[in-house]
């Protein structure tokens, strides 16, 4: 791995002694003293945008370098998605040998210049570095239900080691919304967002994602309730009154379609059987 510019730590061997290094950060070495239960040297900035891939991803903060970029996974690949200053990639490795990925991900983790956590440091991986489960875990409980539920317990742990060195998370790209296959990792999402906002840090979630959003206030809103629980009501009754005509649209059309099919094979039949009875019919590009 050599060594990191600007601190003068050998990579490899704080890697083997269980520490790792960030090899990309200016931070000064004095400010990446990280001292516990987890050993380890992380150069911090205070701002952190995680970011996945939901369509919020768009907002995160690309262009200002006051925030420091979390990925996940595969998410270099989108085009929209200018930085990422540091990857989390938490899957079993043999599992990512598999093929359960883009298939040039594993080759582009190992040509990375970004640090990359991972389960351990894998000597072909050279940017990647042992995450520290078992001290989140121990620290934080073991409600991980996703990567994005670790990376809010990873800032918050650099945040009690650096003295509150974090003050801000931003979340962009995490909408978690509830039709798709990821609601059910929503609430543990909420439970670190409420866990860091409990130790000072002004978490930031932008007002396209579904985290932390509710109907109305419980109590306090009922009759407000009722008013939106009736208009959404109605409009469902709206589209659902709506599928009817369009369905017999669709199979109006769908008749039409084979009567025009049964024309052309009707028109085929006579052409071969008594305009050319002896098998030289002509093919759509030939001339007559």
């Amino acid at each position: 791995m050599g060594k990191s510019k600007g601190t003068g730590i050998d990579a490899a061997a704080t890697i083997k002694k269980g520490r790792t290094v960030r090899a990309t950060s200016k931070i000064p070495e004095e400010k990446a003293q990280v001292s516990g239960v987890y050993e380890s040297k992380i150069p911090w900035n205070p701002k952190i945008a995680i970011v996945g891939f939901a369509p919020s991803r768009t907002l995160a903060p690309f262009d200002d370098k006051s925030w420091e970029i979390w990925g996940v996974n595969e998410l270099y690949m989108a085009p929209d998605v200018k930085r990422i200053d540091v990857l989390f990639e938490l899957h079993d490795y043999k599992w990512l040998l598999e093929g359960k990925r883009h298939p040039e991900h594993m080759e582009w983790m190992r040509k990375s210049k970004i640090p990359i956590w991972m389960q351990e440091h894998f000597e072909d991986i050279p940017k990647s570095l042992p995450f520290p489960k078992k001290q989140l875990v121990d620290r934080f409980g073991n409600y991980f239900t996703n990567t994005i539920s670790w990376e809010i317990a990873m800032a918050m742990h650099i945040h009690e080691q650096t003295d509150g060195g974090i003050k801000e998370i931003g979340l962009w790209g995490v909408d978690m919304a509830t039709d798709l296959e990821y609601a059910f990792q929503r609430p543990s999402v909420e439970y670190f967002v409420g866990m860091a906002r409990g130790m000072g840090i002004d978490v930031k979630i932008p007002s396209e994602s579904d985290l932390l959003k509710n109907a109305y206030l419980y109590g306090f809103e009922d009759g407000e309730l009722s008013i939106f629980s009736t208009k959404l009501k109605a409009y469902q009754k709206q589209q659902t009154d709506a599928i009817g005509p369009l369905n017999m649209q669709l199979q109006n059309a769908i008749a039409t379609i084979n009567q025009k099919q049964g024309a052309s094979e009707a028109i085929n039949y006579i052409l071969r059987a008594f305009v050319y009875p002896n098998g030289n019919f002509p093919s759509e590009n030939s001339k007559e």
